[in-house]
């Protein structure tokens, strides 16, 4: 069974955010949309807005799910599940990623994404491109 991982997907002014994992972390250099694991009893939306909290200090209201993505890592498989979501601040603390930009949807595929969020990043071209 593939562990289940929430993805933020934040657009504003016709961008969207993606953050580099750190080095030391998991998938280290790669481009992601931050999120996290879901723990038990969590929905995908009290999940993202949990690791947002966590993983870049901000308070954010999740909305609805985009899209899902099914990517078999070294580790296990994990469904990635893309949530949109607004932020209260765009004023980061990064926990576990070095950096965080905010980049035009067609641009996002010029980035070196991690593999599960690649299908995430292209259903947000078709959506928001």
């Amino acid at each position: 069974m593939a562990s289940q991982v929430a993805a933020a997907v934040i657009c504003q002014e016709g961008m969207v955010l993606i953050t580099r994992r750190a080095i030391g972390e998991k998938l280290a250099g790669m481009w992601e949309f931050p999120g996290g694991k879901l723990e038990p009893g969590e929905t995908p939306q009290t999940c993202i807005v949990r690791e947002l909290r966590e993983e870049l200090g901000v308070e954010s209201v999740a909305d609805g799910i985009l899209t899902t993505s099914v990517f078999t890592y070294p580790g296990g498989a994990i469904e990635l599940i893309a949530v949109t979501v607004a932020l209260g601040s765009t004023a980061f603390t990064l926990q576990v990623h070095d950096r965080a930009e905010w980049v035009k949807p067609q641009d996002l595929l010029g980035y070196d994404l991690a593999p599960a969020d690649i299908p995430i990043a292209e259903e947000i071209i078709r959506k928001y491109g």
